[in-house]
């Protein structure tokens, strides 16, 4: 069946224009019939709708027809008002003309009188001026000629003014007139400037100065003024080099000083008067010849400073015992009291060297940190003035064009001053000659101090050395910061960096290799002997200690010197100076790595062999497998307690003496640690029943009670494998550890394995050994601060040791920091791989979405764990451990087999974690 035709509105709109008689289709015709139905329909509504309008269209009309008369007398009247604002149109357009040329030929009659007053005021300026100069009145001449100056070019160019201007005793052209009255002028205002300057005549040095501007000369007499103070400079200089006190030890420093504060003085008086006469900005010019004439002034002075403390001769004297001293670098010897020190005979020749004397070499020194310091000053200054100056010329290029008349711009920097002063130049090679005497005078002192060092117990735990060595840094370090040039500051940390290392931390580390066969420990004096070692060698380790006090102290002292400073570039010169100085950090953790080795070696070969002697001598006679009566009188004697105070009073008296705190607080964790181990040692090896076991208890809070008073602060945690044991051993029966282990632990966090747990509680006689041995069936392993996972395995034959545990932790901090756990984790990490030959469906635990969840191992486990372990084999193993954590994705459609093989690595890392542990939980969640 066809469709139906779809017809738009304008379709309908052209059915009457439609041609009938081509529709050959039924359904065609009857469509467009019925559409000429409907259109016939809407135009007979649309007639009956007009039609129903037609009273209101008649009054409409009549309304109209009456409005008629009135719109033919409003037309009448606008022609007639249209015909006014035409003829009015056109009279002012006439008008506008006349005006337009009267105005123009107004403004060619003003330009022609402008023309005419220019030509007679210049004709007037030419005349008056050649009067003014003959009658030598040069001020009104210098106006008249800067009236003149100020006429159009081309009125003084044209012809009506070289006719009218020209007189019989002036025939030139106006233009060359002027020139020649400025180039008179210019020569006269010179010559009396000079004259008045040589008269020292103030009045007239300042009237001819102002004139230079009127005849358009600005540089040349910038320039001439410049010259005038530069002399006045320079004669100062001259007077103050004359008849000076040159054996004064600042002499030089002080007159540089007065030179830089004479010129200061110079440009602070002298800029109103150039600024006034030649505007602002032009001082630029005075300031440029002022630092010129400072660089010829200054290096004057310091070359009399060469020559006066015969500086040179001082340089090549010091190169030669640099040298010297390089080749016969000597270890000093810690003196006793009252015990002469020698001189060698270098030494005593090179004291009575005059050049080379310790108190010249230092005030020449100081004499140079003042130089250098005053000449940054001076910079600072002048380059602070320069920029403002220069700020204001940069927004008119022909004033700036004018005051860098005459100048390069490659030596010139922006703000007009010479890149590279020849001061500059100079101070930095005083400077070289600065850090050459200052490392042979560090070098010397420190020397010195090494080998004058003495111990008196009666006043410092230290050695000499320490004070003085660190008196002569904070000497050295503040005169070199007082320069304020961070090279020169760097320069001097390096020096005194490397003189440290070689003259000080050698020299005790030296001495503490040597110091227990610098005795005599065989003759009959032998134990005095060894005593006086100790106290040699405590007193090195009390010397690194406060010298990693001091260098902090010193690091933190000087700061404020630098940051109130004034730098040439403050913002980087101090961040740079910052960074120089915080390098003498590196040189406090030499000092305390030294320390603790030597700590360490005090202990392994002197006190850790007497611990067990210690024991020995306290537990002689003693035992724990007491009956009453037995128990309450080793309650009232506490022989162990007074015996182990007594010995350990003896083991330690010196080093509490002799120590500083801080060495004797760190000796003694170290020495607790060897204590506890030992006292687990022999615990393991001795037999407890209940009466013994209280009284073991009362020993051990004795002890620690004992020994909490040794030390401001005593960590407790050292201790807690003992108190764990004690308590097992005070159990009324083995079944109690029910209560405290496991899901029931609270917030104890037990330090002991299964294993030990079961070996202490074997010890007490009165337990069975079969209950105890069949306690915890399900083996724990419980380390602090853990998450505990219960593991629920079916009993596997020959499983390794370590997978015997059913619980398992996941820890934070997984780095490795010690090589024997590495090489266990090895040693493990094969007993893992066999124990996963033999169980394949062994189930672990993993955090997933913060639940703890089961999963168990497919076949696929065997290939999964061959890759992680060959991973962890590899040769980069701790990059490789990291990368395995995060990134590490299994070629399977099982994301239980994906936890699972991290799952392996938790294992392995949290059980054997020590110090490094596992990584945070998320870091192995899918």
């Amino acid at each position: 069946m066809p469709s139906a035709i779809s017809i738009s509105p304008d379709v309908k709109e052209s059915l009457l224009s439609k041609d009938f008689e081509s529709l050959t289709n039924i359904d065609e015709v009857r469509e467009y019939l019925r559409l000429i139905d409907e259109e016939e329909t809407r135009i007979d509504t649309c007639l009956d709708t007009m039609l129903s309008q037609e009273q209101d269209l008649d009054s409409s009309l009549s309304i109209l027809a009456s409005l008629g008369p009135r719109l033919n007398q409003l037309k009448s009247n606008s022609t007639r008002v249209i015909d006014t604002v035409d003829k009015t149109s056109r009279l002012a357009e006439v008008i506008s003309d006349k005006v337009r040329q009267l105005d123009q030929e107004q403004s060619r009659a003003r330009e022609a009188i402008k023309y005419v007053e220019d030509v007679q005021e210049l004709k007037y300026c030419v005349a008056s001026l050649q009067d003014a100069m003959s009658k030598k009145q040069y001020d009104e001449a210098a106006v008249l000629l800067q009236r003149a100056s100020k006429i159009d070019t081309a009125i003084l160019n044209g012809s009506l003014a070289e006719f009218t201007v020209s007189t019989s005793e002036n025939p030139d052209h106006p233009a060359k007139t002027l020139a020649d009255a400025k180039a008179n002028l210019f020569e006269i205002f010179s010559r009396k400037f000079d004259d008045a300057v040589a008269q020292r005549n103030q009045a007239d040095i300042t009237r001819y100065f102002k004139l230079f501007p009127l005849i358009n000369c600005q540089t040349e007499g910038l320039d001439k003024y410049s010259r005038f103070v530069c002399n006045i400079i320079k004669a100062r200089c001259q007077d103050e080099i004359q008849s000076g006190l040159i054996a004064a030890p600042t002499y030089f420093a002080d007159a540089l000083t007065r030179l830089f504060e004479n010129i200061a003085v110079i440009i602070d008086q002298h800029q109103p008067l150039v600024e006034a006469h030649y505007g602002k900005g032009k001082m630029l010019r005075v300031i440029q010849r002022l630092q010129e004439e400072s660089d010829v002034q200054s290096v004057i002075i310091l070359d009399r400073f060469l020559q006066t403390r015969r500086l040179e001769s001082k340089l090549v004297e010091i190169q030669v015992l640099l040298i010297a001293m390089m080749r016969n670098n000597t270890t000093y010897t810690l003196n006793r009291p009252g015990t002469p020190t020698g001189t060698s005979p270098g030494q005593s020749t090179e004291s009575t060297n005059p050049l080379v004397e310790h108190r010249q070499l230092d005030a020449n020194l100081f004499e140079l940190s003042l130089i250098c310091q005053r000449s940054v000053l001076f910079n600072s200054f002048i380059n602070e003035r320069a920029n403002d100056e220069m700020e204001i010329l940069e927004s008119d290029d022909n004033e700036k064009e004018m005051v860098m008349k005459g100048k390069d711009s490659r030596y010139y920097g922006s703000n007009g001053l010479l890149l590279s002063s020849g001061l500059t130049k100079r101070v930095r090679e005083l400077m070289n000659s600065y850090l050459v005497i200052d490392e042979y005078l560090l070098k010397k002192s420190i020397d010195k101090a090494m080998k004058l060092d003495d111990y008196d117990p009666t006043t410092s735990q230290t050695s000499t050395c320490v004070d003085d060595v660190f008196f002569i840094l904070k000497t050295v370090i503040n005169r070199c910061i007082s320069t304020y040039e961070p090279e020169v500051v760097g320069s001097t940390v390096r020096t005194t960096l490397k003189t440290l290392e070689v003259g000080y931390i050698n020299q005790f580390q030296q001495k503490m290799s040597t110091v227990f066969t610098a005795y005599d420990t065989t003759g009959r004096n032998a134990e005095r002997a060894i005593e006086m070692a100790k106290i040699s060698y405590m007193v090195i380790l009390n010397n690194l200690d406060v010298s990693t006090e001091y260098t902090h102290r010193l690091v933190k002292e000087v700061q404020p010197s630098i940051t109130t400073g004034i730098w040439l570039n403050e913002e980087n010169d101090v961040e740079k100076t910052m960074g120089y100085i915080k390098d003498f950090e590196e040189v406090a953790n030499k000092f305390r790595q030294l320390l603790q080795n030597g700590l360490d070696q005090l202990l392994n070969q002197i006190l850790k062999p007497r611990i067990r002697p210690l024991f020995q001598d306290a537990y002689r006679e003693v035992k724990y497998v007491l009956e009453e009566e037995e128990y309450n009188e080793a309650d009232i004697e506490e022989r162990f307690v007074k015996r182990f105070r007594r010995g350990f009073e003896n083991l330690i008296g010196i080093y509490r003496r002799t120590l500083t705190d801080n060495n004797f607080s760190t000796l003694m964790g170290l020495i607790l640690e060897a204590l506890t181990s030992q006292w687990e040692r022999i615990v393991f090896q001795t037999r407890f029943n209940q009466y013994g076991a209280l009284r073991f208890d009362k020993d051990l809070r004795s002890v620690i009670h004992y020994l909490s008073t040794l030390t401001e602060w005593l960590s407790r945690d050292r201790f807690t494998r003992l108190n764990q044991m004690s308590t097992l051993l005070n159990f009324e029966e083995p079944s109690e550890i029910y209560d405290f282990w496991g899901q029931k632990a609270g917030p104890v966090s037990w330090r002991l394995t299964v294993t030990e747990v079961k070996k202490i509680l074997a010890l007490r006689l009165d337990f069975d050994a079969e209950e105890v041995a069949n306690l915890l069936p399900k083996k724990t392993i419980y380390r602090p601060n853990s998450i505990n996972v219960p593991v629920h395995a079916p009993e596997v034959p020959e499983v390794p040791e370590f997978f015997e545990y059913d619980y398992v932790e996941i820890r934070g901090n997984f780095l490795f920091d010690r090589e024997e756990e590495a090489e266990m984790l090895e040693k493990y990490l094969e007993q893992l791989q066999r124990w996963i030959y033999l169980n394949n469906f062994r189930p672990l635990y993993c955090l997933k979405d913060n639940h703890i969840t089961p999963f168990f191992y497919q076949q696929s486990i065997k290939r999964i764990s061959q890759k992680i372990l060959l991973e962890l084999f590899s040769a980069d193993r701790d990059t490789r451990l990291k990368e395995l954590l995060r990134n590490l994705r299994c070629n399977s459609d099982q994301a239980e087999v994906r936890l699972t093989a991290k799952s392996i690595v938790v294992i392995i890392l949290t059980y054997f974690g020590g110090s490094y542990g596992i990584a945070q939980y998320t870091l192995f969640i899918s």
